[in-house]
C-alpha cells in the first residue's frame, strides 16, 4: 500500500510538474499575443492618423475650381491673342495670293 501510495504521489506530482510547465507556455504565450496585440493597434492607430491629417475632399474642390479658372483665364487670352493675329494671318494670306498671281 506504501507503495502505491508512493507511485499515486510520484504521478500527482509529475502531473502538476506537466501542468505547471503547460500554464507557463500558456501564460508566455498569451504574454506574446498581447504584445502582438497591443502593436497592432499602435500601428492601426497610427494609420487612422496619418489619414486624419490627409487633405479634404473640399480641399480638393477648391483646389479644382482655382485651377480651372485658371485655365479659362488662358483659354480667353488665348482666345483673345488669335483674334488679334488671325486678322495678321488674312493680310498674310493675301499677301502670299498676290505674290503666287503675279508670278
Amino acid at each position: 500500500m506504501l507503495e502505491e501510495k508512493q507511485r499515486i504521489d510520484s504521478s500527482t506530482i509529475q502531473k502538476q510538474k506537466e501542468l505547471s510547465e503547460a500554464l507557463a507556455r500558456l501564460k508566455t504565450m498569451n504574454e506574446l499575443m498581447m504584445k502582438m496585440k497591443d502593436e497592432q493597434i499602435a500601428q492601426l492607430s497610427h494609420q487612422v492618423e496619418k489619414f486624419k491629417s490627409l487633405p479634404q475632399p473640399s480641399y480638393f474642390r477648391s483646389e479644382a475650381l482655382q485651377i480651372n479658372k485658371a485655365l479659362v483665364t488662358q483659354l480667353r487670352l488665348l482666345c483673345h491673342n488669335i483674334s488679334l493675329v488671325e486678322p495678321l494671318c488674312d493680310i498674310m494670306t493675301s499677301i502670299v495670293d498676290k505674290s503666287v498671281d503675279a508670278r
